[in-house]
């Protein structure tokens, strides 16, 4: 028998999630089922590159809608301030503009909003151009968020940018992503100084430590909330999707340990039962959830308007959630855990 847990109610803290809830396009990523390594990068390049051109400079705009903190200010990733005004903030390609050459071809790139954030201006300039990696050593710019110091990670030894580690997945994410949307970009990658970790190929581009170090980051920071209601505002305005962020796994079967396996079009762990189960219980006004890895999964209840209504951080294994105070009608239970994204809905009645 599961054992109960409390679920937060929102009440006076209730707010739509409209771009949470939004799924992926329909046959968006249709072409990629079954293709692996680098057939499944080229097929994914191919599906995303085909998006609307945005100016530059209409980024800072953009972000209002794309990276403005619930709390109401700029969600910036290199600090801990919390700017309600552009003042001290620069447009930051979150991987170097300079790791391509600036012919009109690779323009595209430059105002592409997957790769633009929000940064605070100091940390910005300290990061340069620099790779990512982890600043074990000499740091010489620090703010408690980011780093800059000499690489302790296995396959470099120069000066690398460090993210906090809370942000250190979408950094991962949103590199594979450049190098899969801009896979024509072969000839214009940068390998050599500070752009170490791209070769000039279409694959697997990221020279060896480079791949490590994003999978290994891929794998410890799972898509957060931020990162799934930033790929659906950014595809409202710009009209294509990060598939790292839609799919985590995907990297695995292009750079990581399913590179010689097909993709089967979820983002399930073939290695691993995926078991996400819900029941709702009349008698008991109750839902019965089981899930696998709970200790590591986020649960959300939203009604059909997109409305979240209760979330948990954690739970157990086999847990009753107490639903009594729900209206008639039907509800969606997400949860989030590992590489994986699991729906379930379930009827009050």
């Amino acid at each position: 028998m599961g054992s109960s847990f409390k679920f937060k109610f929102l009440f006076l803290f209730q707010f739509s999630i409209s771009f949470l809830l939004a799924q992926v396009p329909a046959n968006y990523y249709n072409l990629a089922i079954g293709k692996k390594n680098a057939e499944l990068k080229t097929v994914l390049h191919q599906t995303i590159k085909p998006h609307t051109i945005l100016e530059y400079y209409s980024s800072s705009t953009s972000f209002r809608s794309t990276d403005w903190h619930p709390d109401g200010y700029f969600w910036d990733m290199y600090s801990s301030n919390k700017r309600t005004t552009w003042s001290g903030m620069n447009r930051e390609h979150n991987m170097p503009k300079s790791w391509w050459s600036t012919s009109p071809e690779t323009t595209v790139a430059y105002s592409d909003l997957h790769n633009l954030y929000p940064s605070d201006a100091t940390a910005n300039s300290a990061k340069s151009n620099y790779p990512l990696g982890i600043a074990g050593a000499k740091i010489s710019f620090s703010n408690g968020v980011v780093k800059v110091g000499t690489s302790s990670y296995p396959g470099y030894s120069g000066v690398v940018f460090e993210p906090a580690n809370e942000y250190k997945g979408d950094f991962a994410r949103d590199y594979m992503y450049m190098v899969t949307c801009y896979e024509d970009y072969v000839t214009n990658w940068r390998s050599t100084g500070t752009t170490s970790m791209l070769s000039n190929n279409s694959y697997p581009v990221f020279k060896p430590y480079a791949i490590n170090l994003l999978l290994e980051w891929s794998r410890n920071d799972p898509v957060s909330e931020k990162e799934i209601n930033r790929n659906n505002a950014v595809y409202k305005l710009q009209g294509n999707r990060n598939p790292f962020v839609d799919f985590p796994i995907l990297s695995e079967y292009v750079w990581g340990k399913y590179k010689d396996r097909s993709w089967n079009g979820d983002n399930s762990d073939p290695e691993k039962e995926n078991v996400f189960y819900v029941s709702y219980n009349g008698e008991t006004q109750s839902v019965f959830v089981k899930a696998d890895e709970p200790e590591s999964a986020r649960f959300y209840i939203y009604n059909t308007s997109g409305v979240l209504l209760m979330y948990a951080e954690s739970m157990n294994g086999e847990s009753t959630i107490d639903v009594s105070g729900f209206e008639k009608g039907i509800y969606i239970i997400k949860n989030y855990s590992g590489t994986r994204r699991n729906v379930g809905k379930f009827v009050v009645n």
